[in-house]
């Protein structure tokens, strides 16, 4: 199921898609790689089918305000860190002050409530994989040749793209591998069992968040499905951007949404 935001930006039409991950509870999703792999149950979520948009920050922050270095209105927002993502003030929490939500909201049948976040490392990883298709075992997330998937060191003359400019995973979601390093909600973690199993964010001590998917800068290696990177929260370069989650409460489900 695809879910849809419409908005205007200097007098153009804009779509930003949403596609809905089906979980997996009561069948655990595998989360790792190799020998570091840690049985997680992921409840039901939305995810940005694509990278958020230097069109889209701009709607929400205005247009002065767009720090990416790679212009382009479908290119990925760029140069940004953490702590201005999810600070009081910073995209999330203006985007959830404006009608992003209620918009997305009414199109989902028994929905209450809901907000828009970074996406938990395992939800990202999961997403990835293709949800429920996991077990197709891919490398990148839709299949195990990166030249249709990704833009990265090798395709991208070391610059970002347009998003959607490359074939999707299993789920309709874009740009998983490659074009821009991607933000999670987690504090980082080397230790696989500190991996929350409910799917939830890991929020130990420490000031390093994880970024995962690879850039257009990267080799293949760094840009699979499995990578995981850590990185200070207050660092921004050209290579670092985002995707969101829309976190949605139902009727029976009211403890689902972070305060």
């Amino acid at each position: 199921m695809t879910i849809q935001y419409r908005f205007a930006l200097d007098g153009t039409e804009h779509t930003t898609a949403f596609q809905y991950v089906e979980g997996c509870p009561g069948r655990p999703y595998r989360f790792g790689d190799k020998d570091k792999i840690r049985a997680v149950e992921v409840a039901d979520f939305y995810i940005s089918a694509t990278q958020v948009t230097q069109d889209l920050w701009s709607h929400v922050m205005g247009a002065a305000n767009n720090p990416s270095h790679f212009r382009g209105g479908r290119k990925p927002v760029e140069n940004c860190s953490w702590g201005e993502i999810t600070r009081p003030g910073g995209f999330l929490s203006k985007a959830n002050k404006c009608n992003i939500p209620s918009s997305l909201l009414q199109q989902i049948q028994g929905a209450t409530a809901a907000v828009l976040r970074l996406p938990t490392e395992t939800e990202w990883e999961y997403a990835a994989r293709g949800g429920v298709h996991w077990t197709d075992g891919y490398v990148y997330s839709g299949g195990n040749d990166i030249e249709p998937l990704a833009w990265y060191e090798r395709n991208s003359g070391k610059e970002t793209h347009e998003v959607a400019s490359k074939a999707p995973n299993q789920l309709g979601i874009y740009d998983m591998c490659g074009n821009v390093w991607e933000w999670c909600q987690d504090t980082h973690t080397t230790e696989i069992g500190n991996i929350p199993i409910d799917g939830g964010a890991h929020s130990g001590p420490g000031v390093d968040r994880i970024l995962r998917g690879g850039c257009h800068h990267n080799w293949a290696i760094h840009c699979t499905v499995s990578k995981r990177y850590e990185i200070a929260h207050n660092y921004r370069d050209e290579c670092i951007g985002f995707r969101v989650v829309l976190d949605v409460m139902r009727a029976a489900k009211r403890d689902s949404i972070p305060q």
